[in-house]
């Protein structure tokens, strides 16, 4: 079987055929905003902020299968879902468009579980950002809003929608940041990632349509999703982290859509969803093969 990053590749250089299908979501899903993959025939999606705190399963064409309502927990914004190597699922409560709030939260359940299940208790990992002093900071330090989760080597990954205005500070950029966060039930401050990781400087070059949106990681790949574009990278090895991950291919989008929510579901397939916009419409799944 051909691997994953070698196909992205090929996309990359030659520009290969690139098989898509299109399937319309319901409404119950229309500020979709996570997908995970639970088995070979089903997906998990979650909506963000407003919406009733429900984990949806999905099949393959986005027809509803079940609902989980998550009873001890609201859905103040949930931006995105990851899944460790254990079958657990992370909740990633942490959007925050003002910078301001105080009781970011990651939530911890079982997906299969959940599956089997019409309401679910949930274990819940609170954080802070240890840089953030302000509530909501200045506008050149606006840099904490989050819509992105992966998990790697029993650690969580919150990739920032980095929104600060230009700085004097010499060192000022819009680059996303890597915050580092225990997968395990707590309550944290959570610092950058201090090594240098370059694949963030490649992300978010030209503005919002470049910021970060959904994340994953699969199969020694992660796979970053913008408005306008997937970007991919690869470890260097299997026993490698994050600060090792190298740029293996773009694939930019005709036209720039509300994509909220990606999962690489296999070697060769990856869905995205998009939410619901008035001129654009949806809510929309795609599936994506690379031939």
């Amino acid at each position: 079987m051909i691997r994953f990053w070698y196909i992205l590749f090929f996309i990359s250089a030659y520009n290969p055929v690139l098989s898509q299908e299109k399937y319309k979501l319901p409404k119950e899903l229309n500020e979709i905003s996570g997908l995970e993959k639970l088995n070979d025939s089903v997906l998990i999606a979650i909506n963000d902020s407003g919406n009733s705190p429900d984990i949806l399963f999905i099949n393959l064409k986005g027809k509803i299968l079940r609902k989980c309502h998550v009873i001890n927990a609201p859905n103040n914004d949930w931006e995105d879902l990851t899944m460790d190597d254990k079958g657990n699922l992370y909740i990633a409560d942490v959007g925050n468009n003002l910078n301001n709030r105080k009781d970011l939260c990651v939530l911890k359940l079982n997906a299969e579980v959940a599956f089997h299940l019409d309401s679910i208790e949930v274990k819940k990992i609170f954080f802070s950002y240890i840089d953030q002093t302000q509530f909501p900071p200045k506008a050149t330090a606006s840099k904490f809003n989050c819509e992105a989760i992966y998990w790697m080597n029993d650690t969580l990954h919150l990739i920032t929608k980095n929104e600060s205005k230009k700085s004097e500070n010499p060192n000022w950029n819009r680059f996303p940041e890597d915050y580092v966060l225990s997968d395990k039930p707590g309550n944290y401050s959570v610092y950058q990632n201090t090594q240098p990781i370059e694949y963030l400087k490649k992300v978010n070059k030209r503005g919002i349509e470049d910021l970060v949106t959904s994340i994953d990681f699969y199969n020694g790949i992660l796979a970053v999703l913008t408005y306008s574009q997937i970007r991919t990278f690869r470890l260097n090895d299997s026993d490698s982290n994050s600060n090792d991950l190298k740029d293996w291919g773009t694939k930019k989008f005709k036209k720039i859509a509300q994509r909220e929510a990606l999962v690489i579901f296999s070697d060769k397939t990856i869905y995205i969803a998009t939410e619901k916009y008035p001129i654009l419409g949806g809510p929309f799944l795609y599936k994506k093969t690379f031939e």
